[in-house]
C-alpha cells in the first residue's frame, strides 16, 4: 500500500513539472510568434520590385471587379475571375482576391498570405501572382484553379458524381505532398504549419491536381521543437480542428495531420466535416467517422458512388490512414510523410492487382 501511495505522489510529482515546463514554453513561444508575425510578413511587402501590382491593372484584370467576373463570396471577402496583362503576365487567367478591409484581423492575415506564398512555391500549393495594398485595399491576385474548391464536389451530388474515386484519391495524396512540403521540406531550420487545412481550401485546376490554398492563418516555428510554439487563441474551422490544440493552445504539425484526416474522411463518405441538417451524431464527421470504424460499421457511412470504383485492399488502407490522423493525443498520430507515402501505396494497390489478374 505505502508503494503504491509513493508511486503515485512520484506520478503526480512528474504530471506537475511536465506542465509547469509547458506553461513556462507557453510564454515563451508567445513571444517567439509575435517576433515572427510582425517581421516575416514585411520582407515581401517592402520589395519594390516585388509581386506588387498598381491598383489600376487589377481594376483592368476584372472590368472593375464587374458581376459577370464574380466568383465567390466568403467571411474575407470576395473572389473574381480576371485576365492580367502585366510584365511577364500576358493575358494569364487569374483569380482576384479582394478582402474585406474591416475583416478581423484581415491585414495581419493579408500580410502572412503574401509572405507565405511568395517564399515558398510547390506544384500542390496555389500560386500567388501578385498583390496590392495601394489605398487601404488587401487584394490578392492568384493563379486561377478553373475546377473551383473541393469541397463543392462534397456538398453538392450532382457535382461529386462526376469526379472518380482514381481522381478523389490524386487528389488527397497532392494535399499531402502540399503539407509535407511544409513541414519538412521549406528549409532545414523551421517549418510551416497551415492551421485551416479543409477541404474548401483544396482547389483544383484544370488537370484536376490539389492546390492547397487560404496561408492567412498559417505559422512558421522552429524545425527543432517537439511544439512548434503557442497561440493563445486557437484558430481554424470547427469539425477539422485539432481537438488536443483546441483544448490547450499548442499549435503542432499533427494539428494539421488531425485537419487533414477529416478531409481524408469527407473524401470517403462523399460529406463535409460539419452537415446542419442533422441534429444527431451525424451531424459531425470526426465523431461518426471514429465510431464506425472502431465500429466496424465504416461501410454504413462510405459514399455509396464510389464503393463500385474503390477495391477492399485501398479501402482498407485508405480508411485505416484516415483513422490514424484522428486519433486524439497528437503523440498517436502519423507524420504528414507518413501519410503522403501509405496514400501513395494505397493508390498503387489497385494497379497491382489489375496486373496480376490479367498475368
Amino acid at each position: 500500500m505505502e508503494n503504491n501511495l509513493n508511486k503515485n505522489s512520484e506520478d503526480a510529482l512528474l504530471r506537475w513539472r511536465k506542465i509547469n515546463r509547458l506553461i513556462k514554453n507557453r510564454k515563451k513561444w508567445i513571444g517567439f510568434t509575435a517576433d515572427l508575425t510582425n517581421t516575416l510578413p514585411d520582407m515581401r511587402l517592402n520589395q519594390p520590385n516585388g509581386l506588387k501590382l498598381p491598383f489600376h491593372v487589377i481594376k483592368d484584370c476584372t472590368q472593375d471587379f464587374n458581376n459577370k467576373n464574380f466568383i465567390g463570396k466568403g467571411g474575407y471577402g470576395s473572389v473574381y475571375k480576371g485576365i492580367l496583362t502585366w510584365g511577364d503576365h500576358i493575358h494569364q487567367l487569374v483569380a482576384v482576391k479582394r478582402l474585406d478591409v474591416n475583416g478581423f484581423q484581415g491585414n495581419k492575415e493579408f500580410r502572412t498570405e503574401v509572405a507565405m506564398l511568395s517564399e515558398y512555391q510547390h506544384k500542390n500549393i496555389i500560386k500567388l501572382i501578385g498583390f496590392c495594398d495601394d489605398n487601404k485595399e488587401m487584394i490578392l491576385v492568384y493563379e486561377y484553379a478553373s475546377h473551383g474548391s473541393l469541397d463543392k464536389y462534397l456538398s453538392d451530388t450532382t457535382m461529386s458524381g462526376g469526379l472518380s474515386w482514381s481522381q478523389l484519391h490524386k487528389i488527397c495524396i497532392g494535399v499531402a505532398s502540399a503539407l509535407d512540403y511544409l513541414h519538412n521540406q521549406v528549409a532545414e531550420k523551421h517549418r510551416i504549419i497551415h492551421r485551416d487545412v479543409k477541404s474548401a481550401n483544396v482547389l483544383l485546376d484544370e488537370n484536376w491536381n490539389a492546390k492547397l490554398s487560404d496561408f492567412g492563418l498559417a505559422r512558421i516555428g522552429l524545425a527543432n521543437q517537439q511544439n512548434t510554439f503557442v497561440i493563445t487563441n486557437p484558430a481554424g474551422t470547427y469539425g477539422y480542428t485539432d481537438p488536443q490544440y483546441e483544448r490547450t493552445g499548442f499549435l503542432t504539425k499533427e494539428s494539421d495531420v488531425y485537419s487533414f484526416g477529416v478531409v481524408l474522411f469527407e473524401v470517403l463518405c462523399g460529406r463535409l466535416a460539419c452537415v446542419s441538417s442533422y441534429h444527431d451524431e451525424r451531424r459531425f464527421l470526426h465523431h461518426l467517422a471514429r465510431t464506425c470504424y472502431k465500429n466496424g460499421e465504416l461501410d454504413k457511412i462510405i459514399d455509396q458512388r464510389i464503393k463500385k470504383d474503390i477495391n477492399s485492399g485501398t479501402l482498407s488502407m485508405f480508411s485505416a490512414i484516415a483513422y490514424q490522423c484522428l486519433q486524439e493525443t497528437r503523440e498517436e498520430r502519423p507524420t504528414i510523410a507518413e501519410v503522403a507515402f501509405q496514400l501513395k501505396e494505397a493508390y498503387k494497390i489497385k494497379f497491382t492487382q489489375v496486373f496480376k489478374i490479367r498475368r
